[in-house]
């Protein structure tokens, strides 16, 4: 770890610190939180990114604490919660399907650098590698972060011979121009 990335995360640290926010642990997650919880998601992953998001619902955050899917965690101020994460872990591994925030906020607010660094907090004391997935590549890199590429694998041996050549083309597609451009870019 680079002292730029120990300055940078100190600093993140330090929006916590401030007392502005109460970080709300799992076991103090509310059921009449659950209706802003999916508003926060929904303004992050839906709104501002992409409708092709899971579609996490209501009913799936209340299951997800009642059964205890996800490690959920928040920021609250003046008695509302303002930014979420949920996070799992397997093995040596955690990873966060779950994070939002409230977008109207201004950006100077930090909550997602708050949120970052809860994540990066609570890997550590639970001795987990954080696998944050993509996006955001740069502000990630800031705080240690580094880029691997994933892949997925489809079984097309069962298929005619048209649906086999599209998933060739695909891969040769992806390998020549896709893999090349995402490490250019450092996506």
């Amino acid at each position: 770890v680079t002292s730029r990335t120990r300055w940078v995360i100190k600093r993140d640290r330090r929006l916590i610190d401030t007392g502005e926010y109460e970080i709300v642990t799992p076991d103090k997650i509310a059921d009449q939180d659950i209706p802003r919880i999916a508003e926060l998601y929904q303004m992050l992953y839906i709104d501002k990114y992409s409708s092709h998001n899971p579609q996490f619902t209501e009913a799936f955050f209340r299951l997800a604490l009642q059964e205890q899917l996800l490690n959920i965690y928040g920021l609250r101020r003046n008695g509302r919660i303002d930014a979420v994460l949920g996070f799992f872990g397997r093995d040596t591994v955690m990873t966060t399907p779950l994070f939002g925030y409230d977008t109207t906020l201004p950006a100077e607010t930090g909550l997602y650098r708050m949120l970052s660094v809860m994540l990066i907090d609570l890997s550590a004391a639970r001795g987990q590698l954080l696998h944050e997935s993509s996006g955001v590549g740069q502000f990630k890199r800031n705080r240690g972060a580094y880029g691997t590429l994933e892949v997925s694998a489809v079984d097309d041996r069962g298929g005619s011979m048209a649906i086999r050549g599209g998933w060739w083309l695909l891969e040769k597609l992806l390998y020549r121009i896709g893999v090349p451009l995402i490490q250019k870019m450092k996506l």
